[in-house]
């Protein structure tokens, strides 16, 4: 049984003091009795906060056979006496099984990283060959998109304006530079042979949306842009993001076969496989007039395509972190 220093005087008595501890004033440990042993055995246990016995004297029981090996249990478990029996053991296992998952994290990161790589690579190769030239139905991509995304297109048509679609809100650039918020702005194009292609015209803001503050007329219009899915959704994002709703011209994401359903498109099969980010619009007219005209939409670059918020690096750097705290 330990006591406080102060026992010594009333209780040391005829007992031999075996243990006295230097860094911890006013505790000592004493060989129990049996006499000790019975009494404080057929008391009630106590496991107090430390403010509940400040300025008290404390008597636990200890078994020599059973030792301390660490004060880490007062965090881990608020015991008295540190770790003890297969607590050890516990702690081990736990320490490895949370190790192996932060070591898995950094192996992801890593597949992540590669997998960065191979698409920026991929983009990069396909932004860099010829462009197709597309006057009509069957689309060179039919059934075989994969081969086909971020290639660059022209196409040649007259857009439908009944038919426009707005994505979003979602934030863009103003031609200062400034952040405003706004859609993307998708139309049908209408080709030569009457087959269909969706074209993401761009970011308008939100002041412009509504086609009665931007009256356009059909006219022919060569449209230049990479061919995409659009937004294709994870497994995760599948079932956790909101959906798109055609049924009430409600779209959140750019997604080329739910956009297809208000289309109009005859080729409605061709149309939803795949659309075009329009990088550069010319309208026929301007051009036998030698002008251009002002439009209210932001399109993307075909260097925007290269650029990621996370790319290989930062999953680099995103494993180096995971394995550091793993270690």
């Amino acid at each position: 049984a330990s006591s406080s220093a102060a026992a010594d005087a009333t209780r040391g008595g005829g007992k031999e003091v075996i243990v006295r501890s230097k860094t911890t004033t006013g505790q000592v440990l004493w060989p129990a009795t049996q006499e000790d042993i019975e009494i404080l055995s057929q008391s009630k246990l106590l496991y107090p906060a430390p403010y509940e016995v400040e300025g008290s004297v404390i008597i636990r029981l200890v078994r020599l056979s059973d030792p301390v090996t660490s004060p880490v249990a007062r965090v881990v478990r608020n015991r008295q006496f540190g770790i003890r029996g297969n607590e050890k053991w516990q702690l081990l296992a736990m320490g490895v099984v949370f190790s192996g998952l932060i070591y898995g994290l950094g192996f992801w990161q890593l597949h992540r990283m590669e997998w960065k790589r191979k698409l920026i690579e991929m983009r990069r190769t396909r932004l860099a060959m010829p462009r197709l030239t597309v006057s009509g139905s069957p689309f060179p991509w039919r059934d075989k998109v994969e081969d086909y995304i971020y290639r660059i297109v022209e196409v040649r048509g007259v857009f439908d304006h009944r038919r426009e679609m707005h994505i979003g809100p979602r934030p863009g650039m103003d031609e200062d530079g400034n952040t405003v918020s706004g859609y993307l702005c998708v139309t049908p194009l209408r080709l030569e042979d009457g087959s269909t292609i969706l074209v993401n015209r761009g970011h308008i803001p939100a002041d412009r949306a509504d086609p009665a503050s931007r009256p356009e007329v059909p006219a022919w219009v060569r449209v230049r842009g990479v061919l995409e899915e659009g937004e294709v959704p994870n497994l995760v994002g599948t079932y956790a993001r909101l959906k798109n709703r055609p049924d009430r011209n409600l779209f959140v994401y750019l997604i080329a076969d739910e956009l297809a359903e208000n289309s109009g498109a005859r080729n409605h099969t061709e149309c939803s496989q795949a659309l075009i980010t329009a990088t550069d619009v010319l309208y026929e007219d301007d051009f036998s007039a030698g002008v251009r005209r002002q439009l209210p939409f932001s399109m993307r670059h075909k260097e925007d395509y290269l650029l990621f918020w996370a790319d290989e690096h930062t999953h680099f750097n995103y494993a180096c972190q995971w394995f550091g705290m793993g270690t």
